[in-house]
């Protein structure tokens, strides 16, 4: 196992998109200083613009968190940066204005989100090999890892499934969430599991170590504590 037993990976409560709640909004940079300094690590999520701009945020569609239509990934990076979250003045952040923000003082837990243009992952790979501080990478998709895996080797990397959250996926694709029947190949170094469906069989483990999202309570983090060595959190403060 790649992963010490001490690792923050394992040991630390991870911020889902930033510390937020009340005028904190998520994805936001203020949401990832706010994490920063209260020493937790951060959970992102990465798209890229329709020109190549490396951008954080975690929703496809971007009305939810700006009011406008449209995919993300089809829009310009000038476009991006004219929207604001939730009708504040936060705007959308770059991944390089995180990475600047956070500059290594907590480690990033970089989701890489499903996107047709795939060339989005060499970039970030390249971004992330020059960024002087802690990180790991994850996808849903295990092609993404799999690439991950063939471009920077070194790279701590896992995969995230569910049952429960894939019922609007094609049949296939339902299949690999729930079953991760390509972790041979991509050999993950952790499992990014979704809380609901804990606890997993050993079969799928394999004795890899197991972190479960997106954790909303301290009661739900006591609850899961027996089947995964980490939470990643939002609304509420866990008990470190």
């Amino acid at each position: 196992m790649r992963i010490n037993k001490d690792s923050w990976l394992l040991t630390k409560p991870i911020a889902h998109r930033g510390l937020w709640g009340g005028d904190v909004i998520e994805n936001s940079l203020v949401a990832y200083e706010n994490a920063a300094k209260n020493g937790y690590p951060i959970e992102i999520d990465i798209y890229s613009s329709s020109d190549g701009v490396l951008f954080s945020f975690h929703d496809a569609l971007l009305k939810r968190m700006t009011g406008a239509d449209g995919y993300i990934y089809n829009k310009t990076a000038k476009e991006l940066k004219e929207l604001r979250l939730k009708e504040s003045d936060e705007k959308i952040p770059t991944f390089d204005e995180v990475l600047s923000l956070v500059n290594g003082r907590v480690p990033l837990l970089i989701e890489f989100k499903n996107q047709p243009d795939k060339t989005f992952v060499d970039k970030a790979v390249e971004r992330l090999k020059s960024y002087d501080g802690e990180f790991a990478v994850q996808s849903f998709n295990p092609m993404i890892i799999k690439k991950i895996k063939k471009l920077a080797p070194e790279f701590i990397r896992g995969i995230l499934a569910t049952k429960s959250h894939c019922k609007k996926e094609k049949a296939f694709y339902r299949y690999v969430l729930k079953n991760m029947p390509f972790n041979f190949l991509i050999k993950p170094d952790f499992i990014s599991y979704s809380y609901v469906d804990l606890p997993l069989p050993k079969s799928k483990t394999k004795n890899i170590p197991v972190i479960t999202w997106t954790v909303t309570n301290q009661q739900i983090a006591e609850k899961v504590k027996p089947y995964a060595k980490n939470i990643i959190f939002e609304k509420f403060t866990p008990i470190k």
